[in-house]
């Protein structure tokens, strides 16, 4: 007490000292909190055969046009090696020029990429194929015919999907058999989020959501340390009617397969565009939908598929070995969930229920 009485001038002008301080501190964050104000432009367009999507958030307006033009340029390069679309395309014309058993060249990107698909095939016992395009040319579901091959035509055409046929090499690829083809485009949309994400990363960009169709892309935040709301396609629903929500924070990828983007009907039986590789025939197994959220683009794009494939049982077992979160949803609108979805999946439709 007696120190307190003796030293009360000098106590009463370190307190006002630090108040002082204080105040310009919490005024310092004040000024930069407003200076530092995200600027936020939707960017829409096309690419792959499919719609893109791009939101930005930067902090400002030109750094968000400049990141829209990377985006831009990476789809493109990425068209003109593996799109069947693109003329000239490093896919289309190994696929019109290679010679049988005889080694043509890939670059290493590409072999690197199609080795993992083969990973794939090999651990789903063959629900997952980059060599269908055989199958889906001849079904011509994705440009618009209506007509069910017979038997014998899908038969004839399964022969030339045969992965047992295609080698790869460190340097290129050997096809065994004529009349094969490689096809990227159930992986290409999640390759496409990857090399997006690299790019990025080396940006001083904020925030970006990018859908490229049935892929997304989520990366940083909004300026504000919040999280991600993803909305998943209703199945059986209007173009942008809900599902759910997928809450995500930072770098995620969420990509999904369904029997509703492309397909035709013949006496109330519905023909997609998602071929089982060991038949020949779009998928009939009871599923309808199947999402996958992962920090990889390939690997979600493509198990998305494989998952749809391989069925509501096996495919959440697959699912849960390599480490993904996945929504399984049924024809009787029933949707099962992975653990790690439990907290962070939004059921947005009353038509639907989620099966414990």
């Amino acid at each position: 007490m007696r120190f307190l009485a003796r030293n009360r001038k000098i106590i009463n002008i370190l307190v006002f000292i630090c108040c002082v301080i204080l105040f310009v501190y919490f005024a310092y964050l004040t000024i930069t909190s407003s200076d530092s104000k995200v600027e936020n432009k939707t960017y829409p367009g096309t690419a792959m055969g499919t719609s893109v999507k791009k939101n930005i958030y930067a902090d400002d307006l030109l750094t968000c046009d400049e990141i829209d033009a990377m985006i831009d340029d990476t789809l493109k390069e990425l068209e003109n090696e593996i799109s069947l679309r693109v003329s000239g395309s490093t896919v289309q014309n190994l696929n019109n020029n290679y010679v049988v058993d005889g080694t043509n060249q890939l670059p290493e990107e590409l072999l690197s990429y199609l080795k993992f698909q083969m990973q794939i095939c090999k651990e789903s016992n063959g629900a997952f194929s980059p060599c269908i395009r055989p199958i889906a040319a001849l079904w011509g579901i994705e440009e618009g015919f209506d007509v069910v091959p017979t038997e014998e035509e899908i038969e004839t055409v399964l022969g030339r999907c045969a992965v047992s046929n295609l080698e790869i090499l460190e340097d290129g690829v050997v096809f065994h058999d004529s009349g094969m083809q490689i096809d990227f485009g159930a992986s290409g949309k999640g390759i496409a989020c990857d090399l997006i994400k690299e790019k990025l990363q080396a940006s001083n960009v904020r925030g970006a959501v990018v859908s490229i169709g049935g892929s997304v892309l989520t990366y940083g935040d909004k300026g504000n340390s919040k999280g991600w709301h993803i909305a998943i396609q209703d199945p059986r629903g209007e173009q942008g009617a809900m599902l759910g929500i997928v809450d995500v924070d930072g770098e995620v990828m969420v990509s999904t397969s369904g029997d509703y983007e492309k397909y035709f009907e013949i006496d109330g039986k519905r023909y997609h565009h998602i071929f089982d590789p060991r038949t020949g025939y779009p998928v009939d197994n009871g599923l309808i939908s199947v999402t996958i959220v992962s920090d990889n683009g390939m690997l979600s794009d493509v198990m998305s598929t494989a998952c749809f494939v391989m069925g509501l049982e096996d495919g959440m077992e697959y699912a849960n070995q390599k480490g993904v979160e996945a929504i399984f949803v049924t024809d009787q609108k029933e949707v099962y969930i992975t653990k790690g979805l439990k907290k962070t999946f939004r059921l947005q439709s009353d038509d639907y229920k989620i099966v414990k």
